[in-house]
C-alpha cells in the first residue's frame, strides 16, 4: 500500500536508524505532514496523529537536537500503528505562531480573558487564534487521504491524537471538535501555565462524554513542568467529577524528575502508547 503513497506525490525519507517502516512526506497549506508507515499494515492498523512533527523522527531536524523517538517507540509496540506527524507553521516574521494555531480557538473567542499572562510570557503581540483551520485540514484533509491510500478503516477506538505542551492543550481542544474521530487523546505536559487558570474548565467541559474520549494528560515536577503543578490535578479532577473513570478512561500522571522536553517525552512514550493500544 505504501506505493499508492509514492503514487499520490508522497516522497519517501530516510530514517536514520535501522527499521522496519517507512517514512513519506507531503505538504498540505504549508505544512510539512510526515506519516510513518509500518511494515506489517492492515486495515485494521491503528491511527496516532501527533503535532510538532519536526520533534518526532529525527534528532537532526528537531527544535532542539533530540526528537520524540517515535520511530523505536512505534518498534517496540506490539500493535504498530501509523503515525502521522504535522509540522507546524514556519514565519520567521511571526515567531510565536505556533502558539496561536495551536491555542484553543472557540473557547478564547467565547472568552478573551482566558488568554491571561500567555502572551507576556511568549512575548507577542495578541493575535486571533485559528486552531480551527488546522484541525479541519487535519481532519478533512490529511487523515482522510492517508487512510484511504494505505486502505486503513478508520474507527475511534483506533485513533488517537497526541501532543505536548500547547501540542497537548490543542489535543484536549480538538477532541471536543471531532468527538466522532479521535476516540483517544495522548496529552503530555499539558501547558496550563500562564493562562486565566478557568481556562481549564473551558477546555475540559467541552469534551464529549458521549462518545467518553478516552484521556490520557501528564506532566513533570522540574523548570516550566514544575508550574502545572495544581493545574494538571485539577484538569484531573475536573475529568473525574463528569464520569471519566482512572484507568482505561482517564491516566493522569506526574513523572518525578522529567522536565518539559522530548527526552523527557521520548522516556514515557512507549508507556503511553502501551496504554493507548491495550
Amino acid at each position: 500500500m505504501s506505493s499508492r503513497l509514492i503514487e499520490n506525490g508522497w516522497g519517501v525519507q530516510e530514517l536514520a536508524i535501522p527499521s522496519s517502516s517507512q517514512v513519506f512526506s507531503k505538504i498540505f497549506s504549508d505544512h510539512r505532514v510526515d506519516v510513518l508507515v509500518p511494515a506489517d499494515l492492515s486495515p485494521s492498523t491503528p491511527v496516532l496523529v501527533m503535532h510538532d512533527g519536526k520533534n518526532l523522527f529525527w534528532d537532526e531536524q528537531s527544535s532542539f537536537g533530540n526528537s520524540w523517538g517515535v520511530v523505536g517507540a512505534v518498534e517496540s509496540s506490539a500493535d504498530k500503528p501509523v503515525v502521522i506527524g504535522i509540522w507546524g507553521l514556519v514565519n520567521p516574521d511571526f515567531p510565536a505562531v505556533r502558539m496561536f494555531e495551536l491555542a484553543p480557538q472557540q473557547v478564547l473567542e467565547e472568552q478573551p480573558k482566558l488568554w491571561g499572562e500567555i502572551l507576556q510570557f511568549a512575548k507577542t503581540e495578541q493575535h486571533e487564534a485559528f486552531a480551527d483551520k488546522y484541525h479541519a485540514m487535519i481532519a478533512d484533509q490529511i487523515i482522510p487521504e492517508v487512510v484511504h491510500l494505505l486502505n486503513i478503516d478508520l474507527a475511534p477506538e483506533r485513533t488517537a491524537l497526541a501532543g505536548s505542551s500547547m501540542g497537548g492543550i490543542t489535543s484536549l481542544y480538538a477532541a471536543s471538535i471531532y468527538p466522532l474521530l479521535y476516540g483517544t487523546v495522548l496529552s503530555l505536559s499539558t501547558h496550563w501555565a500562564y493562562w486565566d487558570p478557568e481556562i481549564i474548565p473551558a477546555v475540559i467541559n467541552r469534551i464529549s462524554t458521549e462518545p467518553r474520549t478516552r484521556i490520557w494528560i501528564d506532566r513533570g515536577d522540574l523548570e516550566l513542568d514544575a508550574m502545572y503543578e495544581g493545574l494538571h490535578e485539577r484538569a484531573a479532577e475536573l475529568l473525574r467529577s463528569r464520569g471519566w473513570q482512572d484507568g482505561h478512561e482517564l491516566q493522569a500522571h506526574v513523572f518525578e524528575g522529567t522536565n518539559h522536553s522530548e527526552p523527557a517525552w521520548r522516556e514515557r512514550l512507549p508507556q503511553i502508547l502501551n496504554w493507548w493500544l491495550n
